[in-house]
């Protein structure tokens, strides 16, 4: 009898971990991590390192808050791995992409995003009495302007999906609230960039073919366009997909690929995107 209990107990121990598991492999996919952003701007003679740290925090809080709202990915929570983050260099692990993405792995996340803070000026414009307001056509009196560069990094293929460059420039009643809308607007074009392109259907270029002999062509990209080898790339003509090819070996200025698929001829000077 006691051997009966015993393995209904442990059945239905297998049955809990294999229905945890299954829950944690289907949410993995989507899981996200927002890295600290870095500082790569200035600080003026009226601002102190605390200022900087109060900027990093509150861009990337900006940006977490929106991928949470947006809900297209699984935000991760700071206590699932901010005990382990602080015993890495957070300069080294987002040096590159493949560093990220390693990062990323280690950390339990599908994705990362990293980034740098490049520039942030806030100023005030001109007087404050009626008479400026009206000539100025009641702008705000506060200016804020950012500069961010953000990646999204896909952690197993070790690629950035989307790499771009912000600048917002926001007004406010003041300081805080025109530095505020200016994260907001850096924080809410980043999450709509990656989850609601504009055009889906518009291919975008990430090397060109400068060979082709036979099967095998040659791509005018190298290592600094983080190819992977095995991965499947778009042929591009006229913004069209034409073929698709298989990266085999990358060099520092060169990748060698294999065309896997041909609607057309494919031919020196098509392009190379990725989907």
């Amino acid at each position: 009898m006691n051997i009966r209990r015993n393995l209904y107990k442990l059945i239905f121990t297998v049955m809990c971990l294999m229905t945890a598991l299954t829950a944690v492999c289907a949410a993995a996919p989507r899981t996200v991590l927002i890295l600290p952003l870095q500082q790569g701007f200035t600080l003026t003679d009226y601002e102190d390192d605390q200022d900087a740290e109060d900027i990093i925090k509150m861009m990337t809080s900006r940006i977490n808050i929106e991928f949470k709202g947006d809900g297209t990915y699984t935000v991760m929570e700071p206590v699932t791995y901010e005990d382990k983050l602080m015993t890495m260099d957070a300069k080294k692990i987002t040096a590159d992409v493949q560093s990220a993405a390693q990062a990323g792995r280690e950390l339990g996340a599908r994705f990362v995003v990293c980034g740098k803070i490049n520039e942030v000026n806030t100023h005030r414009k001109g007087g404050t009495s009626m008479v400026d307001r009206i000539l100025s056509g009641f702008e705000s009196p506060y200016k804020s302007k950012m500069v961010v560069e953000l990646q999204f990094i896909n952690c197993q293929k070790e690629i950035a999906i989307l790499s771009k460059t912000y600048t917002a420039v926001r007004g406010g009643k003041n300081a805080p609230e025109a530095f505020k809308n200016a994260c907001n607007f850096v924080a809410e074009k980043f999450v709509e960039d990656l989850t609601n392109p504009v055009d889906t259907t518009k291919k975008v270029g990430v090397g060109r073919i400068t060979s082709v002999k036979g099967e095998i062509l040659t791509v005018d990209q190298g290592s600094a366009a983080k190819f992977f080898v095995g991965e499947s790339l778009a042929v591009i003509r006229n913004e069209k997909e034409i073929g698709r090819v298989e990266v085999l070996e990358i060099g520092k200025e060169e990748t060698i690929c294999r065309i896997t698929e041909s609607k057309e001829q494919i031919k020196k000077g098509d392009m190379l995107s990725r989907d």
